[in-house]
């Protein structure tokens, strides 16, 4: 499927940031990651194939984040690196989804720049951090320091799915590993620590687009609760699916919930 893949690069005057965009509708769903070891670029054939539920109704934009990564990050600021650029590339108004670390730049989105939000979907994410993600993001950091980004990718990847949860379809079977760009540990620690920085509990009553929480049960990154928290602190219902993990977002009923919430 060709699926009118984009990809460049945003210059501006004190970063780069990389962005892709692909799928074959019209309207711009602007799509947030988590916390990544690998860069954007070269990652397409993964990405089509993970979100091509989405592609074949939106128009998706990717963001990377900030080249050079600064030495301290919060995701509020990075927040602010995906508005500049999303509005660089044309997109005035949105649908926003965001996994992860991305759910926490999202909720910033929605609190700083709601004029881009039209809709927001927060994945296995949360407001605050929490007991179960700061002991996840110190062990991280602590690889990282150690220059074990090998062991942080293995070990995130046996965290995302509970045994028998695993994709029946290798995603990223198609990826050229020499083409593909990763972080320093540097780098990677610092995004790491800016999981820490989001605080939004307080200003959730702000957010004034339609919203949908959704979390996997048996999360080991982020908690299955966070989402339940995230959701009643914004005055709205959880959808939890009990028998996922971080992964959660992947999952075809799982992605049916968020289209049917987008096209609604």
């Amino acid at each position: 499927m060709d699926w009118n893949v984009k990809e460049g690069r945003l210059e501006f005057e004190d970063c780069a940031m990389d962005y892709m965009i692909f799928g074959l509708g019209t309207k711009p769903l602007v799509y947030v990651r988590g916390l990544n070891i690998t860069r954007l670029r070269n990652t397409s054939s993964s990405l089509t194939k993970r979100y091509e539920p989405y592609a074949k109704n939106f128009r998706l934009y990717f963001v990377d984040r900030r080249d050079p990564v600064p030495e301290h990050m919060t995701v509020e600021e990075i927040a602010d690196d995906v508005y500049r650029a999303v509005k660089e590339l044309g997109v005035d108004r949105a649908y926003v989804v965001g996994n992860s670390q991305g759910g926490m730049i999202a909720q910033y989105l929605a609190l700083n720049h709601p004029d881009l939000v039209e809709k927001l979907v927060l994945n296995v994410t949360t407001a605050e951090t929490n007991p179960v993600l700061k002991a996840n993001v110190d062990h991280w950091v602590d690889f990282a320091r150690q220059d074990r980004l090998a062991d942080i990718s293995e070990e995130m990847m046996g965290m995302m799915y509970p045994p028998g949860k695993e994709p029946t379809e290798d995603v990223y079977a198609d990826l050229v590993p020499e083409e593909l760009l990763k972080h320093t540990p540097e780098e990677f620690a610092t995004m790491a620590e800016a999981c820490l920085t989001c605080s939004t509990s307080d200003r959730l009553h702000e957010i004034k687009c339609p919203v949908l929480v959704l979390g996997g049960g048996v999360d080991v990154i982020m908690s299955g609760e966070a989402s339940v928290d995230l959701a009643n602190k914004l005055g709205t219902e959880a959808v939890i699916f009990d028998d996922l993990g971080h992964g959660a977002y992947e999952a075809e009923e799982y992605q049916q919930r968020v289209l049917d919430f987008l096209e609604k």
